[in-house]
Formats: structure tokens, sequence, C-alpha cells
């Protein structure tokens, strides 16, 4: 099978979405098929062609901010070269199938089609305009992004389920729900997402630890983390938390975390390679993850393949992929005293969270396998070709 994939971003080490498609190119190549992939470039960053798979690049080059591309430019921009690339290489290469991750991608996919009349698969991981009345207007603001691209993003969102396409991938339950909420009426496939299961090194965990991982954004309700963790501290000054990752919203959060005198109980690292991660993942006695606002929450699987069990909303989905009690804690993601709780439980009761994080590693091994995954893609692929 030839498959063309258009994702804007395709780091495998910046943002869930880009690393599931980058997972999914990978295991596309190394089952024999032939994937060509139409990216942007992000400044800093270098990547080419790996293990069989095709990267061709085309304008603009893109600043990562942590979250989608945020200029109206920079999506026309990628949506009119990818067009103009990707016709070429389905001529040249006879490509079966077209794939795309996301709004501009969806709509480079959607022309494709139309002027190829290849099928064309588009996948949206969350619905942001169903993820609270201001959503737009507060990405707009921490993004610095003008107000005509705050009023035009919800339309495009609910545009992107009408465009051009065989069907709609999704992530989960809990999205494929939004997605007919806001009017998708072709199939919706729901193809859970997965990780490489890449032996893990031991390392001595640290009861007093937490970790969260993520794009710093304001849907993330990191300061329900950091409130969290200081009332934790009244109790355990010992406690504290490590964040990684970046993005705009991260200003905030250090001056939060000023304000508090909280310096000691809270580590800002940034950006963390792969192995540096897992490593901070693997010595911490849990992860935090309080967001609001997910298709997946591809981080949780990235505390289970470590063993650790994971704080979660009570959001779908994260609550449908945490068991409360059992491979960690579902909480009110707005009740910083029961965050606090949890924690300090987490602390003083280190065999019950060795427990749930043995749990939550044995539902990643049976769950949210790989080989899995690419089985329900490819029978989704030979649907429509």
């Amino acid at each position: 099978m030839k498959v063309l994939l258009l994702s804007q971003f395709f780091s495998t080490t910046r943002g869930g979405g880009e690393y599931v498609f980058g997972l999914l190119a990978e295991k596309l190549a190394e089952n024999g098929n032939t994937v060509w992939v139409i990216t942007n470039r992000i400044d800093g960053e270098q990547y080419g062609n790996r293990n069989g798979v095709n990267i061709v690049f085309v304008e603009p080059t893109l600043q990562y901010k942590g979250g989608m591309p945020s200029g109206l430019t920079d999506n026309i921009r990628y949506t009119a070269n990818a067009v103009k690339t990707g016709q070429k290489l389905l001529r040249e290469h006879k490509i079966d199938l077209i794939h795309s991750n996301n709004f501009a991608p969806a709509l480079a996919g959607s022309l494709l089609s139309y002027i190829t009349s290849k099928p064309h698969i588009t996948t949206i991981h969350d619905v942001f305009s169903l993820c609270g009345r201001d959503y737009w207007k507060r990405w707009g603001a921490q993004s610095g992004i003008s107000k005509m691209s705050v009023a035009l993003a919800p339309f495009f969102e609910r545009l992107s389920v009408r465009l051009r396409s065989e069907c709609i991938h999704t992530v989960s339950e809990a999205s494929r729900e939004d997605l007919q909420r806001i009017g998708a009426r072709k199939p919706v496939y729901v193809i859970h997402n997965s990780i490489g299961m890449d032996p893990t090194t031991k390392h001595k965990t640290d009861p007093l630890q937490f970790v969260t991982v993520g794009r710093l954004v304001f849907y993330k309700n990191l300061e329900t983390a950091i409130d969290a963790i200081r009332i934790a501290r009244e109790k355990r000054p010992g406690i504290r938390l490590i964040i990684i990752g970046d993005g705009p919203h991260r200003q905030k959060l250090e001056e939060k975390v000023k304000s508090l005198g909280l310096e000691a109980g809270v580590k800002f690292v940034g950006h963390a390679s792969a192995q540096e991660k897992a490593r901070i993942i693997a010595e911490s006695a849990a992860m935090m993850f309080p967001s609001t606002c997910e298709g997946f929450g591809l981080v949780i699987l990235e505390a289970f393949l470590h063993g650790k069990p994971v704080l979660v909303s009570d959001v779908r989905p994260l609550s449908d992929i945490v068991e409360d009690g059992r491979t960690g804690y579902v909480i009110d993601p707005h009740d910083n005293r029961a965050w606090a709780d949890r924690i300090i439980e987490c602390t003083e009761n280190s065999q019950k969270t060795s427990e749930m994080g043995a749990n939550g590693r044995s539902v990643l091994e049976s769950s949210y396998s790989q080989e899995s995954m690419y089985e329900k893609i490819i029978k989704m692929y030979q649907s429509f070709i």
C-alpha cells in the first residue's frame, strides 16, 4: 500500500497528535507499505527521512509555540504548498490513499481528493469548540494572534467534519461523540492511540516527586496542580512537582509559582529529550494531568509505561482511561484541596501507589498496543481502497 500523510508538525517529541502520526508512519513502513509525509519544518529542529518514511518539507518554516500553527497565513501557505506537492507525489508514485492530521492538512487532503479522486481520511483528535465558550478567545490571547483567526477557528473546526473524506478517524469515544455534536455525519472510526513499548530503565522512585508533561497552554489547567502542591507541602514540605514542556502559558505559570513563594516546590524544565523525560517519569511517584480538554491524553500511557499511576481531571476521555483507585485517581479539575489530598495519599501509601502503577502497565499492554492500533488503521484504509 502507498500512503500520503499530511501533517504540519511531524516531530516525534513535540506533541501527542504529532507523535502518533510519526508512530503510524513508521509502523506502516515497517510492515512493507510505502509512506510519504508532507510537513512543515520546525525552526531549530532537524529531522529527515527515517525508517523508510519519505519526508517532504514545504514552506513555511514554523515556530513551535506549544500548539497548532496559529497564523492564518501559515495555514494557507501550508495548504497551497501541500496541494501542489501532493498532486505531483500522487501522480508520480500512484499513491493509494491520503490521510490528513487536523485543520489545514484536512483541507489540503480534501482538495487533493477532489482533484485526484483518491480516497481521503482525516484524523481529528479534539473538538476545541466544545471546551468552553471562551476557549478560542483564550487561545487567541495566549498566542497573540489576530481577531480574524480567532473568529475563523471555530468556523473551520465545524467545517472540517464536512470536508471531502471517506471517514473521520478519532482517538476516543468522547471525541467521536463531540464530532457528532458539531455535525459529523460520515463514518467515525475510533482507534485509540498507542506509544512505543521500549524497554524501560529502572530508576529509584522518589515518593515525594510528581511530574506533569505536556504543552504549556491554558487548558492544561496547571494552576490546579500548582495550588495542590502548595497545599500538600503544608503537611509534607518535601513534595515537589516537575513540569516538562513549554508553550505560551509558561510565563504566567512561572509568575504564579513565584508569587506563591513556591520555587522550591515546582521546577520547570522546559522541553526535554525522550531519554530525560523517561528518566523523570520513572523517578516520580505519580503523574499529574489536570487538563480540562483532551481528545485522548497520550501522556497517561507514558506514565503507565513506567508503571506510574496518573491523577487526572474528571473529564472524558481521561476518566475513561484512568480507573479511579485502580490505575490512578479521577478528581474534580477545580478542587485544589482534593488534588492535594490525593497527592498526600500517594506519598503516604507507597504500596498502593506502586500497585496502581503496575495496574496501569497491564492496561497499556492489554488495551493500547501498537499492533492493535496498526491493525485497525490498516483495516480502515482497506475499507476505502
